[in-house]
């Protein structure tokens, strides 16, 4: 088994390979993803739980009226 090493940065969800590339369509690899958590989730903007994306992009519902505090507290 050969090795490659190379930074690259995911566009669409994909890692573009550098060129000139030995690998061919349809080859069998095995592939290891090494990442920073700081930047990978904070510097794009993508969330990596369903709280955090609901906090960045709140559901807009019409005529919604939150709950006072007495009437979450009766609940």
């Amino acid at each position: 088994m050969q090795a490659i090493e190379f930074d690259s940065v995911v566009q669409n969800a994909a890692i573009p390979l550098p060129e000139p590339s030995l690998l061919a369509s349809g080859m069998p690899v095995r592939v290891v993803v090494m990442f920073e958590e700081n930047s990978a989730g904070n510097s794009t903007g993508h969330c990596a739980d369903a709280i955090s994306n609901l906090c960045a992009n709140p559901l807009v519902i019409a005529d919604f009226q939150p709950l006072s505090r007495d009437e979450a507290h009766e609940r």
